[in-house]
């Protein structure tokens, strides 16, 4: 089993919301994550460089739940006015 090494230096820091990022999940690829937050929108990353790959727009609250399918082809997000939307993992259009 491998040993986690102590850091207290990010490795990389993620900015592009405008309010508080308050959900994120990691895609199984290990190479993108997803963010939500209370500005309402979503955004697809790229972990290896921090750029932001998709800016989703569609709550009319913050966003607070985020899942993604183990196959990755499936974002849901829920915000806190009880609203849920399914995305596609790649392209990042609602379904």
């Amino acid at each position: 089993m491998s040993q986690l090494i102590p850091s207290t230096t990010p490795l990389r820091n993620f900015e592009d919301h405008d309010e508080t990022i308050w959900t994120v999940a990691a895609f199984h690829d290990t190479r993108r994550m997803v963010t939500g937050s209370w500005d309402k929108t979503l955004r697809i990353w790229d972990l290896e460089t921090g750029i932001v790959l998709k800016k989703m727009e569609g709550h009319s609250s913050k966003v607070e739940a985020l899942a993604v399918s183990r196959d990755g082809q499936i974002i849901a997000s829920g915000d806190d006015g009880g609203e849920i939307i399914a995305w596609h993992g790649e392209n990042g259009e609602s379904l």
